[in-house]
């Protein structure tokens, strides 16, 4: 019985994919290959995750029983991301640069046509056999260019010009065919595509041939059709004056659309009419009456007038910036998706009011009121945003970040804007699992992450630095961690993607900075080491964990003068051998021997480093307290030259009291003249509590 159900289902399966087109998930070059074994062409369809129009022909056209009948039937049928993968080059092999584009391709990858832009799958049929029939661009080029189309021709060259997207050399086409076209032409129906490109200003000269012979043309290509160019002439001139703030003078012509929508008789008139009332609060800067407009009316425009009208509204109170009426419109944008039907529409009416009642909160960071981490990945899917995840606890510095950083109206501007915010208590509920997920550690850290759930970035050490351009580098491949690591885990390794990679972990201070910088080291020649452009390797951050490349700056210190300039390079070697020096004194095992220290002092003297009498002192000082010598008398000498806030007195008197607790008379004695010496009152200060002095 159950293997009866999987064969069922899998007979279901096969019913659902033929009933529509079978997109099937292959590289182009193995498209081609199937291509020649079925002996068909490919139909490529070039799209984008952002684009609606693309959406709109996946949902509403290519899931069609019909087109599945037609394109399974004739193509090999793939469609490849333009933005992803192989997308790119594809569409710069065959100048792809708005979505959707179609391609029909041969098997040996030869471009048979194209065609761009949504549309019905009556019209995407009648393109595709129109482009297949017809001559190439190419030839039909030659043909123009000698003189030898007729009219007709002329006319099958502009439609293929039309739908390849090649708009400029059709604009040029078109407006030589129709300066030849007589009166009696211009009524013959093989021309009304023509005619209807041109025919889209209520006020043409075009428009008002239509009108003129109105009967005529719904005789001859229909009432339907006639009317949906007037109403798209209509519809045209409107959504521009609603979108775009134009010059006052432009919405002077509202009172003569209106008495032509009363006195004509135009499809959707009642819609038409309110979208002017829309346009003239637009003219008047009027948010408030705009806004009022648009929620009275949410049942009488359809689908695709909403969209533009919604779109526009986001600009138009955007403008404004003011948070009570970007509170409305997402109020008014969350009800009206009731109202739609077209999910692709309903999808971008939802981001409206989603993002517009994230950004007219009160000041500071909006973060989502959602139940769990799942729910919000359900909403960064939905509206294409980077989830923002702090994860925090209840310690102080949790809430002085909350305090000092989320509640400052800039910050929560920026987050608010371009993510989907979203807390995370690590010890609370999922956090500490979810944390562990992300390779959080401790908490007050951020990791941003894509629609899929991918890190894309991690900032820590959040009150440092400029918050708001750190948080940018979110939207930076060559600066978001999580893009770096991805490409890095590949197995990208070229030395310029490793720098940086590894100033990214550098910056979020990651226990992988030091093995991606030795790794690094390791895949550099001797002309590139000694570069400037890997010279942040030598730093101490980098080079602790291997003494290879510590050795190197030693050994070459000359060849990184010469490119780097003498006084970067002893600051830097001269921090080395500070660091090198004093952790004898922090660390009572450290190997550091004696002969190591003499070496040291060889190297200072014969390199002449700057500031050489500083580094020499603190070398003796420490080669003494290595011996175990506890006589500051041997110290004070030791110390000559050196200034008197570099000498580590505190670490030496805990250090050599620890051995000898008898001495502190003569240590002590020893501080008060190096108080005496100081000049700095913070030194003194510090140094007066440090030995309890007056």
């Amino acid at each position: 019985m159950k293997k009866l159900l999987l064969v069922f289902v899998g007979l279901l399966c096969s019913v659902v994919i033929f009933a529509q087109t079978n997109f099937q998930e292959l590289s182009l070059e193995k498209a081609r290959e199937q291509a020649k074994t079925e002996n068909k062409p490919i139909f490529l369809d070039c799209y984008t995750s952002w684009c609606g129009p693309c959406k709109m022909m996946a949902n509403n056209v290519f899931t069609l029983e019909a087109a599945g009948d037609y394109f399974n039937k004739n193509f090999v049928c793939v469609k490849i991301d333009m933005e992803k993968g192989e997308g790119p080059a594809i569409g710069k092999q065959y100048g792809v640069d708005a979505y959707p584009t179609f391609l029909i391709i041969n098997a040996d990858g030869k471009l048979m046509h194209k065609l761009v832009g949504a549309m019905s799958l009556e019209e995407l049929i009648e393109n595709v056999e129109c482009g297949l029939k017809a001559s190439s661009i190419a030839e039909y080029e030659t043909l123009y260019q000698s003189g030898k189309l007729d009219k007709t021709e002329q006319m099958a060259y502009w439609k293929l010009l039309s739908i390849s997207g090649e708009v400029v050399k059709a604009q040029t086409v078109g407006d030589d065919l129709w300066g030849k076209l007589s009166e009696k032409d211009k009524l013959n129906p093989t021309y009304w595509a023509l005619l209807r490109s041109r025919a889209t200003t209520i006020e043409g000269e075009e428009m008002k041939f239509v009108c003129a012979n109105r009967e005529y043309f719904e005789k001859e290509v229909g009432k339907e059709e006639v009317g949906k160019l007037i109403y798209n002439s209509f519809i045209t001139e409107l959504n521009m004056m609603i979108v775009y703030q134009l010059p006052a003078k432009k919405y002077e012509k509202v009172p003569v659309i209106k008495d032509l929508l009363k006195n004509n008789d135009v499809p959707r008139k009642e819609a038409l009419l309110k979208i002017t009332e829309l346009a003239e609060a637009r003219g008047n800067y009027d948010e408030r009456a705009y806004l009022d407009i648009l929620d009275a009316n949410l049942d009488i425009w359809d689908d695709s007038e909403k969209r533009t009208i919604f779109e526009a509204a986001k600009l138009f109170i955007s403008l404004a910036n003011g948070k009570e009426h970007t509170r409305m419109l997402g109020d008014i944008a969350l009800r009206a998706q009731e109202t739609v039907k077209d999910e692709v529409v309903k999808e971008g009416i939802i981001k409206i009011g989603l993002t517009s009642r994230r950004v007219s909160g009160k000041d500071g960071v909006y973060w989502e009121d959602l139940a769990s981490l799942k729910e919000v990945m359900e909403r960064a899917l939905l509206e294409s945003r980077y989830v923002f995840l702090y994860f925090h606890n209840d310690g102080q510095t949790s809430k002085l970040i909350n305090e000092k950083l989320f509640s400052s109206k800039e910050v929560g501007d920026y987050l608010n804007k371009f993510f989907i915010n979203y807390k995370i208590h690590v010890g609370e509920g999922d956090g500490a699992r979810i944390a562990r997920k992300y390779g959080v550690i401790v908490p007050n850290v951020v990791v941003m992450i894509d629609k899929y759930g991918d890190v894309r970035h991690r900032v820590s050490n959040l009150m440092q630095g400029d918050f708001i351009e750190r948080m940018s580098e979110t939207f930076d491949d060559n600066k978001a961690v999580g893009e770096l690591e991805t490409r890095y885990a590949m197995g990208e390794r070229s030395p310029e993607f490793m720098v940086k990679y590894l100033m990214a972990l550098a910056k979020i201070s990651s226990p992988r900075t030091s093995l991606v910088a030795v790794e690094l080291f390791a895949l550099l020649d001797d002309e590139q080491r000694v570069s400037p452009e890997f010279w942040m390797l030598y730093h101490p951050q980098f080079s602790m964990i291997s003494s290879d490349m510590k050795n190197y700056l030693f050994s070459n210190i000359q060849e990184f003068r010469e490119k780097s300039g003498v006084e970067k390079v002893d600051e830097l070697v001269a921090y080395q051998i500070n660091s090198d020096l004093n952790q004898v004194l922090y660390n009572a095992k450290a190997r550091t021997t004696a002969e190591d220290i003499d070496r040291t002092i060889q190297f200072i003297k014969q390199n002449k480093l700057q500031n050489s009498g500083q580094l020499i002192g603190l070398a003796n000082i420490v080669k003494l307290f290595k011996n175990k010598v506890c006589s500051v008398k041997e110290y004070k000498k030791a110390s000559k030259g050196m200034k008197p806030e570099e000498i580590p007195f505190a670490d030496l008197y805990a250090n050599v009291l620890a051995m000898e607790p008898g001495r502190t008379e003569e240590w002590n004695a020893w501080g008060k003249e190096i108080v005496d010496s100081l000049s700095d009152p913070k030194y003194i200060q510090w140094y007066k509590q440090f030995l309890n002095l007056k």
